[in-house]
């Protein structure tokens, strides 16, 4: 008992110090702005058809300028009305090219917006809005290559706003191109009979429950997971044993897990209330006996939009699909870096920082065409026969999981390598843990 009152002294001395609110400002203003966001949508559910999704489009609208600025969101509304006038309206070449000259234009804003609008209401204002243009520019090419390549039929105004700004999706995902949401619009909370008012009151307790789950896993891993993160980063792993190394490997990987699905958690359950049930984000990826499995149950949405707009248009499976594989991942990888480079500058964040996340993409591409090729190569058939008759199936389950998930926490180390360390760490650590070092 006087180790939870210790505790509760702690955090109550932190939070008076303003440290707390520094290390959870950006998640925790979102849980609130959207569960006050869910509740307005409600109390309008009764407003007439017509307004709805409007409705949405504001409060969307008036909670990023709450957690971000008034000024950002006004921008936000700008340009994607600029961009669904253009898809729309301009034909031909003429309106391709000006459409992604709008997406270089969001790509590049750290350079072409002044300094004093990226500073806003949230503490973390330049980590919220470079994870909001992250997932944001991913939804903006989605469109733009439906409508102009794919030939999709056009959404309307009021769809194509709901998707690019859904304040629950809109900071960290999942990340919901306009056709999927558009897809996952459900009953509620605009209902019309009992039935439907029942049924939609049913899932409240659920939706509840989750997000308060979700904002608690994400407290939980933050207080009490990746303690030794820095030092082991700062020492290459020289201050721990080879077995303790292995464990915190684990433990970056579960933390990393834990936050992660917490928001998702959070994303899940408000847009359920707003009547939209979003995909999940996640799916037991420990579970993953390769590493192409882990990559279609982790950011499962990211893995979606990957496959859609990079990897199937570079030829897929049809045509050197190990070189589709490496530059889909490499693609991911650079990504991250444009992240990172949005919230810490060129100066902060300098190419050589970026190898951390290059690495990363580089090392699960190579280990999805290796599985691959253990499991395709007619010159690997005898020892795949040998592996099937010695090893009754649910061991090999066990031994595939087992790997896998160790072959994920190794390659989530150059992933979350601080920029001011060098990039030499991450190779440093390897050797460490197989006792080469």
């Amino acid at each position: 008992m006087s180790g939870a009152l210790s505790w509760i002294e702690w955090e109550a001395y932190d939070l008076t110090l303003g440290a707390w609110e520094a290390r959870h400002s950006l998640f925790l203003h979102f849980a609130l702005y959207g569960a006050f966001l869910a509740a307005l949508v409600i109390a309008a559910s009764a407003l007439p058809a017509r307004w709805r999704p409007w409705i949405l489009v504001a409060t969307s609208l008036g909670s990023i300028a709450l957690l971000g600025s008034p000024q950002l969101a006004t921008i936000a509304l700008a340009f994607s009305l600029v961009l669904h006038t253009v898809v729309e309206r301009v034909p031909g070449r003429m309106g391709t090219a000006a459409s992604w000259a709008l997406l270089l234009a969001l790509a590049a804003y750290p350079a072409l917006l002044p300094s004093d609008l990226l500073v806003g209401n949230t503490s973390d204002m330049a980590e919220f809005w470079a994870f909001a243009t992250n997932v944001w520019w991913l939804r903006c090419v989605a469109y733009v290559v439906d409508r102009r390549a794919r030939d999709i039929p056009a959404r309307s105004l009021d769809e194509f706003l709901t998707a690019t700004l859904f304040f629950p999706t809109f900071v960290n995902g999942p990340i919901e191109t306009t056709e999927q949401l558009a897809s996952h619009r459900r009953r509620g909370p605009a209902v019309q009979t009992w039935d439907e008012l029942r049924e939609y009151a049913a899932t409240l307790p659920y939706c509840i429950g989750r997000f308060a789950w979700g904002v608690g896993k994400v407290l939980i891993a933050t207080f009490y997971l990746g303690q030794d993160n820095d030092t082991i980063f700062a020492t290459a792993g020289t201050t721990v044993s080879h077995v303790r190394l292995w464990l915190w490997a684990a433990e970056l990987y579960f933390s990393f897990y834990v936050i992660f699905s917490g928001w998702t958690d959070v994303s899940v359950s408000l847009a359920r209330v707003m009547g939209y049930d979003i995909g999940e984000n996640f799916d037991a990826p420990w579970k993953s006996r390769s590493v192409g499995e882990f990559w279609r149950r982790w950011h499962i949405s990211f893995g979606v939009w990957l496959k859609n707009y990079i990897y199937i248009p570079l030829g897929g499976n049809r045509r050197h699909a190990e070189l589709n594989v490496l530059l889909t991942f490499l693609a991911s990888g650079l990504w991250h870096v444009w992240g990172a480079l949005k919230v810490l500058g060129l100066e902060g964040y300098p190419p050589i920082a970026w190898t951390g996340f290059i690495v990363w993409g580089l090392l699960n591409g190579l280990g999805q065409i290796a599985a691959r090729r253990w499991n395709n190569l007619p010159a690997l058939e005898s020892a795949r026969a040998l592996v099937r008759n010695r090893i009754p199936a649910a061991l090999r389950d066990r031994a595939n999981q087992a790997m896998a998930f160790g072959f994920v926490a190794i390659a989530w180390i150059p992933f979350f390598i601080p920029p001011w360390i060098d990039p030499e760490t991450f190779w440093r650590i390897f050797q460490r843990m197989f006792y080469l070092a």
